[in-house]
């Protein structure tokens, strides 16, 4: 999802001593502001008319953010090998563009895809898209309770794009999936992950609070946890794909751009964007995180 608040790069730098309360406190007030939150509509500000995509994207031989969000969500598409009998839920989609996607590449029945998603506003906007259509996707206010709403065995279908790492309760989260997924069934997500990398106790501490500010999930794991996860609940790994190479600096690239490009965006909205950029193009988020996409398939 989309629209992270994360920490200017400079603030993050190694010093002799920490930095000066001159030098840090208009970034903090910049980051604990309820501007760019992942549940708002600020992310429009990135978007060309028309569009409302909330993803990091995958940027390979792209420079538009729509086409590499697309791109993304066209790439879980094909992983889960969505067809027009598909039954799917997506977990947490934002204002639901990837829905055309599904729609139009796979032939999946709108009629067919459910959504939840904890944010009124973005709900809102995504049921105007279908106003006047004769079919329309199942949208859902709500968080992870909302599953236990589905009976078991109802999807063939489970997908987060670029969304579960801001889910709490993972553990119940992945329970209920492979609850209401049918057997045979399978669950894609694209999603940040600790990195593996052994870092110090300054930088565990600056990843913990930029994850704090980003709204992000506090049991947010490593790769090796979401392989022993669902593997321990019968989950059978299919794909595991690192892809961060052609999603943090793509993003960082385009995010700055679009700040320097003298479209109207809201002065402190701007000022954390550019501090999200700046982050996203650094060499401290390969200590933090990384980017995976994977698929697992529930047993027959």
């Amino acid at each position: 999802m989309e629209d992270l608040p994360y920490k200017k790069e400079n603030s993050l730098r190694h010093h002799s001593s920490f930095p000066t309360k001159t030098e840090i406190w208009p970034k903090v007030r910049l980051l604990f502001g309820r501007e760019g939150i992942p549940t708002d509509l600020s992310h429009l500000y990135l978007n060309d008319p028309g569009e409302s995509w909330a993803n990091l994207g995958y940027w390979e031989n792209t420079k538009e953010y729509g086409t590499a969000c697309a791109n993304l969500a066209e790439h879980l598409g094909t992983l889960a090998g969505l067809d027009p009998d598909s039954k799917l839920l997506d977990l947490g989609f934002g204002c639901g563009d990837q829905f055309r996607i599904w729609e139009n590449i796979f032939g999946v029945n709108v009629s067919n895809i459910y959504g939840i998603n904890i944010s009124k506003i973005q709900i809102e906007f995504a049921k105007r898209r279908y106003e006047g259509r004769s079919s329309s996707p199942n949208l859902i206010l709500g968080s992870v309770e909302r599953l236990t709403e589905f009976e078991d065995k109802t999807f063939d279908v489970v997908i987060a794009l670029d969304s579960l790492y801001f889910i709490p309760n993972r553990n119940r989260l992945v329970g209920e999936v492979y609850r209401i997924l049918k057997p045979g069934g399978v669950f894609v997500s694209a999603e940040i992950l600790f990195s593996d990398r052994k870092i110090s106790y300054w930088e565990t501490f600056k990843r913990n609070l930029i994850s704090k500010m980003a709204k992000m999930s506090s049991d947010l794991k490593k790769v090796e946890g979401i392989v022993s996860e669902y593997s321990a609940l019968g989950f059978n790994f299919e794909v595991l794909e690192r892809i961060d190479p052609f999603v943090f600096p793509g993003f960082s690239q385009f995010i700055l751009e679009k700040i320097k490009s003298g479209k109207k965006i809201p002065k402190r909205l701007a000022g954390r964007y550019e501090m999200l950029g700046e982050y996203f193009g650094s060499e401290t988020i390969k200590k933090h995180f990384e980017y995976w996409v994977y698929k697992v398939r529930k047993p027959e």
